[in-house]
């Protein structure tokens, strides 16, 4: 895998009694060379909106100079490494791709580098926060974190935008969906916060392809409030 430092800004300072050390949280460019191995999550999604995901790697290990400050506990091994994935590689404004790194490291401070779950997202100008939220997390053995299969068809359908009134009895506006597994429909309500899907990421392969479908409901909206004129 390439050097992480080709890809980003490493920074480390000495600080009391151990290292902070991050991955700069600009958008980065992962898959566009041969020897960068990804797994790739794609799907339909609104002409207006853009998709990014972003991808939590945990460095660790008994020799790892990465350590993170906590006010409630202070130091502790270990931290987190993330990677914001903006890039689509899909030309066409209706689909997107994205190119996600998935393959262990060892980096040059002896830590152990492990993907821990991605976060996929849309946005667009009445929505700018974010809407179709979907976690993938690692599958356990618990009855609520089971794997599903690495073919399955995850969908948020019927996304539609809500306008209301805040605490500051001003206009805001989100868009919810209902999300559907294989199918099958997850949401009890138009779901504003997100979807959470587990896989085996120990099958993951180069050639790994999530599907994951974003569809605009009939109340779907690009146009950004106007705060003015409250419409």
């Amino acid at each position: 895998m390439r050097n992480v430092r080709k890809k980003s800004i490493l920074a480390i300072g000495l600080v009391i009694a151990g290292y902070w050390y991050y991955r700069d949280s600009q958008p980065q460019i992962w898959g566009d060379e041969s020897n960068e191995p990804y797994i790739t999550i794609k799907g339909i999604k609104p002409a207006d909106a853009k998709v990014d995901a972003w991808a939590i790697f945990g460095a660790s290990g008994k020799n790892c100079k990465a350590k993170t400050w906590s006010a409630a506990s202070g130091w502790s091994d270990g931290t987190n490494v993330k990677w914001h994935i903006t890039h689509n590689f899909s030309t066409n404004p209706e689909q997107y791709e994205l190119r996600i790194p998935f393959q262990q490291y060892h980096d040059s401070f002896d830590c152990d580098v492990t993907l821990g779950d991605i976060t996929v997202e849309a946005k667009n100008p009445f929505d700018s926060v974010g809407f179709a939220q979907l976690r993938i997390y690692q599958a356990g053995n618990d009855y609520y974190n089971q794997s599903i299969k690495l073919n399955s068809k995850v969908e948020a359908r019927d996304c539609n935008a809500s306008v209301y009134k805040s605490l500051r009895k001003v206009l805001s506006g989100a868009i919810g969906c209902y999300f559907y597994i294989n199918n099958k429909i997850k949401s009890k309500d138009q779901e504003f916060n997100a979807e959470t899907v587990y896989f085996d990421f120990s099958k993951f392969k180069d050639d790994t392809v999530i599907h994951y479908d974003i569809l605009a409901g009939n109340d779907y909206r690009s146009a950004p409030l106007e705060p003015q004129k409250n419409k």
